[in-house]
């Protein structure tokens, strides 16, 4: 097995290369460029592209990684409709932005580092994978949610999305945990096989209070959102991943 991934590993997740790679792209761009109008080029420029990245999976889908991900047909769906998503939020946040006087460039690249977390997560076949894509994500989510950071509502309703999205964390970790201690492992494939096997109603019911324990606290969650405006849309698409 070479150390490097291979060219058909790499684009295989190239929606999610190219998100983060303009997120960066952006950042670097903001102390040189003052331009709103360019930043937002950029920013559209880079979500379409992601989308476009696509066009590999469509016509040669397959697992990547030695299995951790996979580019299928609901995969590419989801990969579309997030990169959808985010050229819309860009869209309708430049106005937002440009009106409130807050800075273009880490929104924009915020947006794209939440889109390849949902990425991510929607090709993940196995659930330590599925992890770092919510937590990519997730982070991304609880900065937005708190841009405004000289108006209180915002710093509110971003402090009560960190500490949900912190408990929803350690339900999953734990739930990760008790699905491994009864099937052994923590690919999709080999726990839908063990919970069909031996032990099913155990099986059954560690899924089950991992999906919950996931689930419930991201729902609460959006309670809290309608404070924080400018990261709603974003927060809304990836708690929709989990419904």
């Amino acid at each position: 097995m070479s150390a490097f991934p291979s060219s058909e590993d790499l684009l295989r997740v190239l929606p999610e290369l190219i998100w983060c790679g303009f997120g960066a792209l952006l950042m670097l761009l903001q102390p040189f460029v003052e331009s709103r109008r360019v930043l937002t080029s950029v920013a559209v420029a880079g979500a379409l592209l992601g989308i476009c990245g696509n066009f590999y999976a469509v016509h040669n889908p397959g697992a990547a990684f030695s299995g951790l991900v996979a580019a299928d047909p609901f995969s590419i769906f989801f990969s579309h409709l997030v990169g959808l998503v985010a050229v819309l939020v860009i869209l309708a946040a430049a106005p937002y932005l440009d009106r409130e006087r807050l800075a273009d460039a880490e929104f924009y690249a915020l947006v794209l580092f939440a889109t390849a977390g949902m990425g991510v997560l929607a090709s993940a076949q196995e659930l330590l994978t599925a992890f770092i894509g919510l937590e990519l994500s997730s982070i991304s989510s609880y900065i937005l949610a708190g841009y405004r950071r000289d108006t209180l509502k915002s710093g509110e309703s971003s402090m009560k999305y960190f500490l949900l999205g912190s408990f929803a964390t350690a339900f999953f970790l734990y739930g990760i945990a008790l699905v491994y201690g009864v099937t052994g492992t923590t690919n999709a494939k080999g726990i839908a096989t063990a919970t069909l096997t031996a032990n099913t109603k155990a099986g059954t019911f560690t899924v089950n209070v991992t999906a919950n324990g996931v689930t419930t606290p991201l729902t609460v969650s959006l309670t809290n959102l309608p404070l924080a405006p400018v990261g709603l849309a974003v927060l809304a698409a990836q708690n929709k991943r989990f419904d």
